[in-house]
């Protein structure tokens, strides 16, 4: 009997060996496919960006309103492949920060281009209050795409014909952004779903993508944090990074204006 129990026990330890090993194996396609559909899509995306502004459509052209549709399409098409290739950094691991000084403002203002269609559509203003009176050192890339994606979900679920304030400062030692938009607060059971993938609120029907989960965990990559509070009229993101006290030399060489070359192109008419 006892041997037919340490047979069964063997039997058992192995399959779970055998699933665990498969799983990994799973982890890692994964993390391989996301890896290369976006580096496959990230590349030509920024090329098209860079080709649309040109195709502009000058004076009472008809074909306008088809150009700014595209246009619209594309950027929101560049979103989402940003987060991708983020969600891609993330599941790999390998999350490299690149310092710079930065102008907060500026990266703010750049961010909001990309919402220029829907902020139109909505009729919501975004005002940009900024405290701070230098630079900063961040990583812009990725301080760009945590705003971005925060905007984005206030141009999302924010109410039409209202202002989205940002609020730029710091706090001791920290940077602070502080993004308020007017509208209900996300539909979630627990708090912590706002910032997991592909969450859904209790009634299905709230659906919660990449972009706040990128954002978390970029923030948490440079020891930082984010959260959001509401009440019955507004919700607020908070964004706290701390603030680095120099630029480390290998990086002295970046600059604000140095590091938006790249976005230039991609979203400006």
């Amino acid at each position: 009997m006892e041997k037919i129990q340490n047979d069964e026990i063997a039997f058992l330890s192995r399959k779970i060996l055998e699933l665990n090993k498969q799983l990994i194996e799973s982890e890692k396609a994964k993390s391989r496919f996301l890896s290369l559909i976006a580096s496959e899509l990230n590349n030509p995306m920024t090329a098209i960006l860079g080709m649309i502004p040109h195709l502009a459509p000058v004076g009472g052209d008809l074909r306008k309103e088809i150009f700014a549709l595209v246009h619209e399409e594309a950027l929101l098409l560049d979103s989402r492949i940003q987060n991708l290739v983020a969600a891609a950094e993330i599941e790999s691991g390998n999350i490299d920060l690149t310092y710079a000084l930065v102008d907060p403002e500026v990266l703010v203002e750049e961010a909001i281009e990309a919402f220029k269609y829907r902020l139109k559509e909505k009729n919501i203003a975004i005002t940009v209050h900024n405290a701070l009176s230098d630079k900063i050192v961040s990583d812009p890339k990725k301080l760009y795409l945590i705003v971005k994606n925060i905007l984005g979900n206030a141009c999302d679920y924010g109410l039409e014909n209202e202002i989205v304030h940002v609020d730029i400062s710091k706090s001791g030692s920290e940077l602070i952004i502080a993004i308020k938009n007017r509208g209900e607060a996300p539909k979630v059971e627990y708090k912590p779903q706002v910032f997991t993938r592909f969450a859904h609120g209790p009634e299905g029907n709230h659906g919660l993508g990449l972009g706040l989960s990128v954002a978390r965990e970029f923030c948490e990559r440079m020891d930082g944090k984010i959260d959001y509070s509401n009440d019955e009229t507004s919700v607020t993101f908070v964004i706290s990074l701390p603030l680095q006290i120099s630029l480390p030399d290998s990086e002295a060489c970046g600059s604000n204006e140095f590091l938006f070359e790249s976005f230039d192109d991609a979203i400006e008419l």
